[in-house]
């Protein structure tokens, strides 16, 4: 009997020190846990990105900007990571979002292209973001810069085009549209983009020569404002006409006409009254 509450006591003792070394031992697995690798993070957001990229041509938006969510989390300083996740939120009606993750990307986009600043990809993308965030003027000179590290990338001058239709710079914008088409002749959106700048040349042209037909009026109405009289001047009063002579004759028969009497020679005006 005495035996097995010795036997008892000594597991209670036992249990106790054993949680407690247990314990111990997985603290100091967690204090010594194995830091983050920057260069697989880096590896791991591309790897994302890809997958956000396929998922979005899947139009699947929602995944695709979680994939993307991952990705600038693993590698902030990924610049096309924050410009696809702008896309997203974009299609997924984020606006505030998609602006936020825009302004990121520019930034982001900034600092690469000052290292690398012949990487037309890169360009190109900087191009639409500022298109995202209606900053055309912008695009557009990201979009020919991009344009001139590669000369055949259709997309490129069909955005290149957008932008300048946006500015209503038709005739530039047609000259890309064509040279959209000229590369990729099957290129739909090129073909009915060139017509609306086209129209667009037609109205700017119509619109000046309208302005021009005001302008040549305008000066005609001045020109015969001008030959009236000088401006300022007060305005001539008419001669009366001369009555004919019998009418005259009447009216002094008639006594319709007032004479003033003849002064004699060597008085005028009152002294002549005065002397009379």
């Amino acid at each position: 009997m005495r035996l097995r509450l010795l036997i008892c006591l000594i597991c209670l003792l036992i249990v106790p020190l054993g949680c407690r070394r247990k314990s111990q031992s997985s603290g100091a697995t967690n204090s010594t846990a194995v830091p983050s690798d920057p260069v697989a993070d880096r590896s791991e957001a591309r790897v994302l990105l890809e997958k956000g990229k396929q998922l979005y041509i899947g139009d699947q938006d929602s995944q695709a900007a979680e994939a993307f969510e991952q990705a600038v989390k693993l590698d902030p300083n990924l610049a096309e990571a924050h410009f696809r996740l702008g896309l997203a939120y974009e299609a997924l009606g984020k606006e505030q979002e998609a602006e936020a993750e825009y302004k990121k990307a520019v930034d982001t986009y900034k600092k690469y292209l000052s290292e690398n600043p012949k990487d037309a990809e890169a360009h190109y993308n900087l191009g639409q973001t500022y298109a995202g965030l209606h900053l055309y003027s912008e695009a557009v000179r990201e979009y020919r810069q991009a344009t001139k590290l590669t000369n055949d990338d259709a997309d490129i001058y069909y955005d290149l085009g957008t932008a300048l239709t946006k500015l209503a710079q038709y005739d530039e914008a047609v000259s890309a549209f064509s040279k959209s088409l000229e590369i990729d002749p099957e290129n739909y959106r090129a073909e009915d983009s060139l017509a609306e700048a086209r129209e667009g040349v037609k109205r700017i042209s119509a619109g000046k020569k309208h302005q021009l037909e005001l302008l040549k009026k305008q000066k005609a109405d001045e020109l015969k404002k001008g030959e009236g009289g000088l401006p300022g001047s007060p305005p001539t009063k008419p001669t009366p006409p001369k009555k004919p002579a019998e009418s005259r004759a009447k009216e002094k028969k008639n006594g319709n006409i007032h004479t003033t009497p003849l002064l004699s020679p060597g008085l005028s005006g009152s002294r002549g009254r005065e002397s009379l």
